[in-house]
């Protein structure tokens, strides 16, 4: 297993330095193998690696803020922060109306939210004609777009001496119990909305009806609920890179400098370097671009759009 785990680091470490026109300091590490008396392997070997990376991160263009990619787009765009009761800042972006349009408080609600390793942009990433916020917004809806804690958008907290062990130590429980209803209410409040509709995928499926078993108002006040490969469980998981994590799970402190210890798969340096530098539509590695979010989601090469490619994992997560 050590061995496999010492390929695959090598192999994202050429594939970076192999591309870069500047010099990196590479250590190689080799140590004794330990055993944990509770039988959990540590594998000593490490690759670390010191480079400039400012110089590899940073291509605004495909990863454009969810507000900044409305704008653009023709259409006005809001900005709105809520607070939940265990202290959590949550960044809520909205389109009140279509393009050229006015506001006006008739306009029926709709609320959309992203699903694991998602942000609002989700809904806005493909551009007008496309993308379903702007799709609802020519049709005449207010879109309001959610953003739960932890994402790009919603990393802060009143708490600001927080540490990262505390920050981290929720689950999509919390989320259910807290930011949902707090972004609902809010979305009410300022449209004087008494029911809304509701678009989820995946994780903002399984938040909303664990949401309404926590909060009966949000059932009571939903028009019509949405949703997008909708679960309660996954028995069928078919993503290789969740099934890769499992495999190297003992390889924890390789896992954790790269991963996140706490966060989940940051979108991190690692991230953005693979989508600016390798993902371009100039270059002709489409299909590894592919496989990146095929190691994610599973593999659907049908439901891929390679010229997109860029600008989905510019917003990963």
């Amino acid at each position: 297993m050590e061995f496999t785990a010492l390929i695959v680091k090598s192999v994202i470490l050429v594939s970076f330095l192999s591309s870069q026109g500047s010099s990196y300091y590479v250590n190689v590490n080799l140590a004794v193998m330990e055993t944990h008396h509770m039988g959990n392997e540590i594998a000593a070997f490490d690759i670390s690696f010191t480079a400039i990376k400012e110089h590899i991160i940073g291509d605004h263009e495909h990863s454009k803020p969810t507000d900044e990619m409305i704008l653009d787009a023709g259409y006005p765009a809001e900005n709105h922060d809520v607070v939940t009761d265990d202290g959590y800042i949550l960044r809520l972006h909205r389109i009140p109306h279509d393009a050229g349009g006015t506001y006006n408080r008739t306009r029926p609600v709709v609320f959309l939210q992203h699903g694991l390793l998602s942000s609002s942009a989700d809904w806005v990433v493909t551009g007008p004609g496309k993308a379903l916020a702007f799709l609802l917004s020519d049709q005449g809806y207010d879109v309001w777009m959610g953003n739960y804690r932890g994402n790009t958008y919603s990393q802060q907290h009143v708490n600001q001496d927080i540490d990262k062990k505390t920050y981290w130590a929720f689950s999509w429980d919390e989320i259910a119990e807290q930011d949902l209803p707090t972004m609902l209410s809010h979305m009410m409040e300022v449209t004087g909305q008494d029911t809304f509709y509701y678009i989820g995928h995946s994780m903002g499926t399984l938040t909303y009806y664990t949401a309404c078993n926590y909060h009966h108002w949000i059932q009571n006040a939903t028009r019509l609920m949405v949703g997008y490969g909708a679960h309660t469980a996954v028995p069928n998981l078919i993503s290789p890179a969740f099934y890769l994590l499992a495999y190297f799970a003992n390889n924890l402190e390789w896992i954790s400098d790269h991963l996140g210890m706490y966060e989940f798969l940051p979108s991190n340096w690692l991230i953005e370097w693979w989508a600016s530098v390798v993902c371009t539509e100039e270059m002709r590695t489409q299909a590894v671009c592919r496989n990146i979010l095929f190691l994610v989601g599973g593999y659907n090469k049908n439901e891929m759009n390679d010229t997109m490619l860029p600008y989905l994992l510019g917003h990963v997560p």
